[in-house]
């Protein structure tokens, strides 16, 4: 009897490349042909869009953020999004952002801070092996669409419908997000995120 196992990268790029009936790869490794390297960079490029929409599984609550010697504070290269407590920090003291790996303060224009930063908020990118197979169904159905439209247009047919992409949202959705827009619903955000850039 055979194992079932969750999906690997290897079987989501495969999957992108069917749609344009190019034969599966063995490997991700090593010199990929054109379609294959395109395929594993539209399904890259999804799982960070996906992910920085902060979902239940890619956050970290109540993280401690330190300043280093320079009155700095260093972001790991890996953080996609960072959010001080509302209740704790106000927005006209510190207006925070990412530059490069450290966080900057545009209230005050500067780097260096006074103070550590508790109580923050932490969306992280995982690696496609540490996401929840929801999701992982989600960003491949997504990756299919998007590779689709750019190697042989938007008015061909698909292999994956719109339909299919909002059933995989659909079942994602109770992994649970945890950020919305001010006054977006959980529907407004499916609707903006199907129909963002590709």
């Amino acid at each position: 009897m055979t194992i079932q196992t969750r999906t690997t990268e290897l079987e989501s790029v495969n999957t992108i490349l069917s749609t344009i009936g190019e034969s599966p790869l063995n490997t991700l490794s090593g010199s990929l042909p054109v379609d294959g390297t395109m395929a594993k960079n539209v399904l890259n490029e999804i799982n960070r869009e996906v992910q920085s929409m902060g979902w239940h599984f890619n956050t970290h609550n109540k993280a401690t953020l330190s300043k280093d010697t320079n009155g700095k504070i260093p972001l790991a290269t890996n953080v996609l999004r960072v959010e001080l407590n509302p209740n704790r920090f106000s927005k006209s003291e510190f207006d925070i952002v990412q530059r490069d790996n450290y966080l900057y303060n545009l209230a005050k224009n500067t780097d260096v801070f006074t103070q550590d930063f508790d109580e923050v908020t932490l969306i992280y990118l995982l690696d496609f092996a540490d996401i929840p197979e929801q999701a992982k169904r989600y960003i491949t159905v997504r990756s299919a669409r998007v590779f689709h439209d750019r190697t042989l247009g938007a008015n061909t047919l698909h292999k994956f419908s719109l339909e299919d992409e909002q059933k995989s949202f659909a079942v994602l959705k109770p992994v649970s997000y945890t950020h919305l827009r001010a006054h977006e619903t959980r529907e407004d955000l499916v609707c903006r995120l199907l129909r963002g850039k590709k």
